[in-house]
């Protein structure tokens, strides 16, 4: 029993010093780190909240691009695997629309109040490392005189920024698809968030707007795509499948206490000047 002794005391050992314990934590796994770690022990809990490293890896403190030595900017992964129709996917079809029905948080009513709690991790969390402080919009309208494109931009949320989260979080971005009037669910209409991670993207239009397009792509790293088509009679559709989830997470945000018409006028108001071009 005397080697199984010392084993367990060099174990022992290597857990209770901050520096060891650390270099182990910061290559455990995100999903790992932000639940079962953290229910170890106090100390636990205190390392992997003060590590510069370990914040670094779950994607809440910034990583500086002197830091970096990559080329390709990396998509956070565990929000990646849990909000998959907003970030890069392989093999995407360029007219790929967005639906709120294929995140994480809308499987049933007990996840959805677990996500849209205000304190929920990932509203936190960096969208990608090493982030990105805006978004771009680009918006393309067909009518019976044409089409046009009108390109601006968000910045991360100022709330944030003010308590110490720089760059783009989670809860911007997802909260710029749930309250953005640019996007809608609509027959005619077509929604997806492009990542400078993707494949390069041709759209095919003119080449005003393609070269608009590519301009605020590689200015911001990450850009909300939406297109409608201005119909020459007024219809009255119901509501669509992807229109009614989306009324259903804005219920749980007011059913949780979020103040659901501050965050809309915050995300419309926030908006830069539009850049007009035409085809």
């Amino acid at each position: 029993w005397q080697p199984e002794s010392k084993t367990k005391s060099a174990i022992n050992k290597v857990l209770d010093t901050p520096e060891m314990l650390e270099m182990i934590l910061a290559r455990v796994d995100m999903r790992t780190l932000l639940t079962s770690a953290q229910r170890v022990c106090r100390n636990w809990v205190n390392l992997i909240s003060k590590s510069p490293s370990i914040q670094k890896a779950l994607f809440f403190t910034p990583i500086k691009d002197s830091e970096w030595g990559m080329e390709e900017k990396i998509p956070n992964p565990l929000l990646t695997e849990t909000f998959p129709s907003i970030f890069p996917a392989k093999d995407r079809l360029d007219r790929y629309q967005f639906n709120f029905s294929k995140l994480t948080m809308t499987k049933d009513a007990s996840t959805m109040a677990r996500f849209v709690g205000q304190d929920a991790s990932w509203r936190k969390m960096l969208v990608q490392q090493p982030p990105v402080s805006d978004i771009g919009l680009f918006h393309i309208c067909d009518a019976m005189g044409g089409t046009s494109a009108g390109s601006s931009s968000i910045p991360a949320d100022k709330k944030m920024q003010e308590s110490g989260y720089d760059g783009l979080r989670m809860e911007r971005l997802f909260e710029l698809l749930l309250f953005s009037n640019l996007v809608q669910f609509l027959p005619y209409t077509r929604t997806r968030v492009y990542w400078s991670t993707e494949e390069p993207i041709l759209h095919g239009e003119s080449q005003n707007i393609d070269d608009e397009f590519h301009r605020i792509m590689s200015k911001f790293g990450l850009v909300l795509y939406t297109r409608d088509v201005i119909q020459c009679s007024y219809r009255l559709d119901p509501p669509s499948a992807a229109e009614l989830i989306r009324r259903e997470i804005i219920s749980a945000y007011r059913e949780h206490g979020l103040d659901v018409d501050f965050k809309r006028k915050d995300i419309e108001e926030s908006k830069s000047e539009v850049r007009g071009v035409r085809a």
